[in-house]
């Protein structure tokens, strides 16, 4: 394994904080997650005190209309001390809210300004280089994976949903009104126009969405479920039918309940009346928006909740919290997805794009391949890469850079598209290697990895690597650089 330090480039510490922002466990509890379970978990004690304070307008109104003239002036007093009182109270809470709702929009406004790039090809290698990230930072073996991947499918899922709107976009697969009318509009606009009609009201909604999809699972019933009374259960184990289906109906509901009672709609800042009530309109057909991207994504059919949709069930295979979690198996989250389409349970069209985009292999996925000599003849030996670019020609075919060349790690700026008959995750790869001697794959293994003596157990023809430590290496972390592409 390469020397160098251990740490994060820019880049990197930016998609961690992003991460940071939207779910943590933190003293401040300042993340999106956090801040929703704080505000499911003060819901009684908030209609407590609206209760008791409008209790309290009503008795001095009602003893008003039965004082005499002489009490008259006190309970006037009292009365008018009662509703500024209750009026302070909803102020708080709608200050409470509309922090909680310029939050939100921040958040998914710096998404999509790390991951949108000036020409369709800078969005997708923005958008790789983040997923990559994501899947490269994230463990892949030990008690770690199902916490780590519950943090990091939010921001993963939510850059889908955008990559997957692009897509149907441009394939003329979205008929929606709302969304179609943006888009339309967006032409008229220049990049200087401080309103941006599809970043603003389709884009940004979008990424609200898929970020609060599976907020509802903050609330205490649901971590009732999740974590039983004692609050010793594994959350990560496989339910019952009853308590997942429990599960899933308190999430869908209190996901709603979260983003219409706890972020609502934006404030307009600004004397004109006329702007102020376009200003209004708009942001309440946003929010009917995002919940209607809420409620179509449970059965989408060929609807736009499949934005939603599609992306999570890709997201619960390649970053799954499941006990059976296994990184070789990544590459089947195609599988599963064309599984569901045949079913009849998801959309073609949208299967179709979302793997249009991705392919079979994950961004981010470690690849082992075998490597061609000067003259296109096949090595004996193996070498590693990772998968670094969205859309490639054929989805078998993955688009990665070179890690090892010769058995050495090496920083290069070479890439490679790395064939079917070639790559170890497919037997006939694998196949071509088994006529070597045994004693030569060790040496090949011993090259390779770090702690040979620990892991000279391993397979001696790997479906894929672990590229976590190679990645935990801050040199090793600009894998998105221009590269020339080989094919292999």
């Amino acid at each position: 394994m390469q020397i160098g330090n251990v740490g994060k480039s820019n880049f990197t510490k930016a998609v961690k904080a992003l991460l940071n922002r939207i779910y943590d466990n933190t003293v401040v509890a300042d993340s999106l997650y956090e801040q929703a379970a704080l505000w499911f978990s003060q819901a009684a004690e908030r209609e407590q005190q609206r209760a008791e304070r409008e209790q309290q307008v009503f008795l001095f109104k009602d003893r008003q209309a039965q004082a005499s003239k002489g009490d008259q002036a006190l309970i006037e007093r009292n009365l008018q001390q009662a509703v500024s009182e209750q009026e302070r109270f909803s102020q708080q809470l709608q200050q409470e809210q509309l922090s909680r709702y310029e939050t939100l929009r921040q958040l998914c406004s710096d998404i999509l300004a790390l991951s949108e790039g000036g020409s369709f090809e800078e969005t997708n290698l923005q958008t790789a280089k983040m997923l990559g990230t994501i899947q490269l930072m994230s463990p892949t073996e030990g008690k770690n994976v199902a916490p780590s991947n519950q943090k990091s499918k939010h921001l993963y899922k939510a850059l889908l949903s955008l990559r997957l709107l692009d897509r149907l976009l441009i394939d003329g697969d979205i008929n929606h009104p709302y969304i179609v009318k943006r888009y339309q509009a967006n032409a008229k606009t220049s990049a200087e126009d401080l309103y941006q009609p599809f970043r603003d009201d389709v884009q940004i909604p979008l990424l609200m969405a898929a970020l609060l999809q599976d907020i509802g699972s903050c609330h205490p019933d649901a971590q009732l479920i999740l974590k039983g009374v004692s609050g010793d259960l594994d959350e990560f184990r496989i339910l019952e039918n009853d308590e997942r289906t429990e599960l899933l109906k308190i999430s869908y509901r209190e996901s709603l309940n979260f983003f219409v009672q706890g972020i609502g709609i934006g404030a307009y800042h600004g004397n004109s009346k006329e702007q102020r009530d376009w200003y209004l309109q708009n942001e309440r057909e946003k929010q009917a928006f995002v919940v209607f991207l809420l409620k179509n994504a449970i059965k989408p059919e060929q609807g736009a909740g499949n934005l939603l949709k599609i992306p999570q069930i890709y997201t619960s295979v390649v970053l799954s919290t499941k006990a059976n979690y296994s990184y070789e198996s990544l590459p089947k989250v195609g599988l599963v997805l064309e599984k569901g389409v045949e079913k009849g349970i998801y959309s073609p069209v949208a299967v179709a794009g979302l793997l249009k985009i991705t392919g079979v292999f994950p961004q981010g996925y470690g690849i082992t391949y075998i490597p061609k000599d000067s003259d296109r003849q096949d090595l004996d030996r193996y070498e590693y890469a990772i998968v670094t670019s969205l859309y490639p020609e054929n989805p078998r075919t993955p688009v990665c850079r070179m890690v090892t060349r010769n058995l050495t790690y090496n920083v290069s700026a070479q890439g490679c598209v790395v064939s079917v008959d070639n790559n170890l995750y497919y037997p006939q790869a694998r196949k071509k290697l088994e006529r070597i001697s045994e004693e030569r794959l060790l040496e090949i293994l011993s090259k390779l990895v770090s702690n040979f003596e620990e892991r000279k157990s391993m397979a001696l023809l790997p479906k894929c690597w672990h590229p976590e430590e190679y990645f935990s290496y801050s040199k090793n972390q600009n894998l998105w650089n221009k590269a020339v592409i080989n094919q292999n």
